[in-house]
């Protein structure tokens, strides 16, 4: 009896070691034998051909250590498969067939057999006939190459049903016909080659701002280019018949209006435009009666964009204009135990600020009337707030930002400024004075004139100015993970460290309890850089929640989120793609998981990062799993630190330095 239940406990763990292995499908014996068919058919009947490639209908190809880790399978290297742990493990993922010499056909119903295909390749062979249109039911593929063959005929309209394509390539074969209207609905095709064929009619109305590559060169097709043409210019369109149209690229297109069409629509605007003048006759002589009734009152140019009985007006004026004192400055005493309404200057010390000398010294001689007379530019609107460049007596310019959140208390508020001013670090722009008012608040610092890392990432490149290396995007990665890591350690209880005494600082609970300040709006247009082209970060805790409110778990919820926005933020500078203007970068991250997914991990990173010698593929692949732990870390795994992420990322900059250093 004794002995029984050791029996029973190594059953119990039998079957738990059972349970915990990956369970991985099969392919049916039909869809082998349908794939050896396929390969027949693309080898014009040849029946030996399948045996020379190891394709064998009684094999499973995905049974095997090629096919366990997504390399080449029993069926050799022209099939790989879904590695185990995937949901389609077991399952064929990738046919390569390309320069194998077939010339036989296409048979899409025995291709499509495969239930969880992905990549077909069938590029430079001889294959003769035409694209079946068939080929829609391989649902799940995402990328087609069947370029450099004979193919002839039109290209089917079914392949706009292949909702999932990323990649087509039919260039250099013999299609005519019309390219089928349906593939500019496909939202995730980024890739699209027809060149060098013999196709008509018009190219349908694709989105190109999101297109990687384009080319409908050497055909014979008229009408108007996309609308949105992206980046693509002459070589895309080059050697098509005269008829094609469409700027930037071409003159514009005709309108094709009859002459009495055009006179009618001149009169019609022209109708407009009287109407919109009798309008603005009426506003201005309903100013200028306003303003005589106020003759003898003080006169108040351009509202102030900082007064609190008005948070929501702004202005954009770039020219000097007199600000009106914000009322509850004006009219409402400081209560005992009150913030003040008066412009608070945080008195700094020490070298380790990107502050320079000359705005230092305005702040500290800055007052609040100083501000509100001097001429303001607004600089951009967000979902936090407004932002301005300030130009005050001296010549200095200073950038205010406007806060809207008013959940904060001017108490607190105070407290979190000044304890953001005492944490100086190289890479932190720190705030140089604030102040508090009823439903106001606004945080001065130091303008930098070299914009943000989100102007330099997507805004318009000027001559003078390259695309962002490798080298550069690396080295902001790691300053501004330095910076923030130094931020989350210095800002936990009352007191914040000096950059020499902060550094080896880390974030725990303890640091949480103690009421720890977040970033809490990290993101590339709060990236800014210094003269020096340095990497700062700006506008630290200005909307972080108040300290009151951390309590339980969510005590270290914003340390939490910023080091979520830094992996948003790594994704930015891999992928060279922008975030929604409002959003917290989630569907980037969708976008980038997506990808991966599918295993073509190269196509997440920006084209201008590839196409430059003697980059690290391998680095930046590092760098994007260091900023996917950031997003979202695997099931039971603790989410990193920034302090954790810091190491990380410092690890590949000395590591890239070192093949730098081996280079020259």
């Amino acid at each position: 009896m004794g002995r029984i239940p050791a029996v029973a406990a190594a059953v119990i763990v039998a079957l738990l070691v059972c349970c915990s292995c990956g369970v991985r499908g099969k392919e049916d014996d039909d869809v082998l034998d349908s794939l050896v068919d396929f390969l027949t058919k693309l080898a014009g009947g040849d029946q030996k051909t399948a045996g020379d490639f190891g394709w064998d209908a009684s094999t499973d190809p995905c049974d095997g250590t090629g096919g366990r880790n997504g390399s080449d399978s029993k069926w050799g290297g022209t099939v790989k498969c879904f590695e185990n742990g995937a949901s389609n493990a077991g399952l064929i993922k990738v046919i390569d067939l390309q320069s194998l010499g077939l010339s036989g056909t296409i048979d899409a119903e025995l291709l499509c057999a495969a239930p969880a295909l992905r990549v077909v390749s069938l590029q430079n062979n001889t294959l003769r006939g035409g694209l079946p249109a068939g080929v829609s039911a391989c649902s799940g593929l995402t990328h087609l190459y069947v370029d450099r063959n004979q193919l002839s005929g039109a290209l089917p309209s079914s392949l706009g049903n292949l909702r999932k394509l990323h990649v087509l390539d039919v260039s250099r074969n013999d299609f005519s016909g019309e390219i089928p209207a349906g593939l500019s609905g496909v939202r995730g095709l980024i890739r699209f080659n027809a060149n060098d064929n013999h196709l008509q009619g018009t190219i349908p109305d694709f989105d190109l701002d999101k297109f990687e590559t384009f080319n409908v060169s050497n055909n014979n097709l008229t009408g108007p280019i996309p609308k949105k043409t992206g980046r693509f210019r002459d070589d895309s369109y080059a050697a098509n018949a005269a008829g094609m149209c469409g700027e930037p690229v071409f003159s514009p297109c005709p309108s094709g209006e009859s002459k009495s069409k055009k006179m009618r629509r001149i009169l019609m605007y022209l109708g407009y435009v009287l109407l919109g003048a009798v309008i603005v006759a009426f506003v201005v002589y309903k100013l200028c009666s306003r303003k005589r009734n106020k003759l003898g009152k003080k006169a108040m140019v351009g509202k102030d964009m900082f007064d609190s009985s008005n948070p929501t007006t702004t202005t954009t004026s770039k020219s000097a204009s007199a600000y009106s004192l914000p009322a509850s400055a004006e009219r409402s005493p400081a209560r005992k135990g009150a913030a003040s309404t008066s412009l608070v200057v945080l008195r700094r010390s020490g070298t380790a600020s990107v502050t320079s000398t000359a705005a230092a010294a305005a702040a500290k001689d800055l007052r609040f009337e100083d501000l509100l007379k001097s001429p303001a530019e607004l600089l951009g609107r967000g979902r936090y707030g407004s932002s301005y460049k300030v130009a005050v007596p001296g010549g200095a310019a200073l950038a205010v930002k406007r806060v809207k959140d008013a959940s904060v208390s001017d108490d607190e508020f105070r407290r979190r400024m000044e304890r953001v001013a005492r944490a100086r670090h190289p890479a932190v722009l720190p705030p140089l004075a604030f102040y508090c008012a009823a439903q106001e608040k606004l945080v001065v610092y130091e303008f930098q004139s070299n914009g943000s890392l989100h102007r330099l990432l997507h805004g318009s490149i000027e001559s003078s100015q390259a695309p962002l290396d490798w080298p550069a995007r690396l080295h902001i990665a790691t300053k501004v993970a330095d910076g923030m890591a130094f931020l989350h350690a210095a800002m936990r209880g009352d007191g914040a460290s000096s950059y020499a005494s902060s550094t080896s600082s880390s974030i725990d609970s303890a640091a949480a309890a103690e009421g720890a300040i977040a970033h809490g709006a990290l993101k590339s247009t709060n990236i800014l850089f210094t003269a020096g082209m340095e990497p700062c970060i700006s506008e630290y805790g200005v909307v972080a929640p108040p300290l009151a409110a951390a309590v339980g778990s969510s005590r270290s919820s914003g340390l939490r989120a910023d080091v979520r926005a830094f992996g948003v933020l790594l994704l930015e500078l891999l992928t060279g793609k922008a975030t929604a203007a409002q959003g917290d970068g989630a569907e980037l991250a969708r976008w980038v998981t997506s990808v991966i997914q599918e295993e073509w991990t190269a196509e997440v990173f920006d084209r201008a990062l590839l196409s430059r010698d003697g980059v690290s593929e391998q680095r930046m692949v590092r760098l994007l799993q260091v900023a996917m732990r950031c997003i979202d870390a695997s099931p039971g795994e603790v989410p990193p630190t920034m302090r954790e992420v810091a190491g990380m990322i410092n690890a590949i900059r000395e590591e890239d330095d070192r093949s730098v250093s081996m280079e020259a």
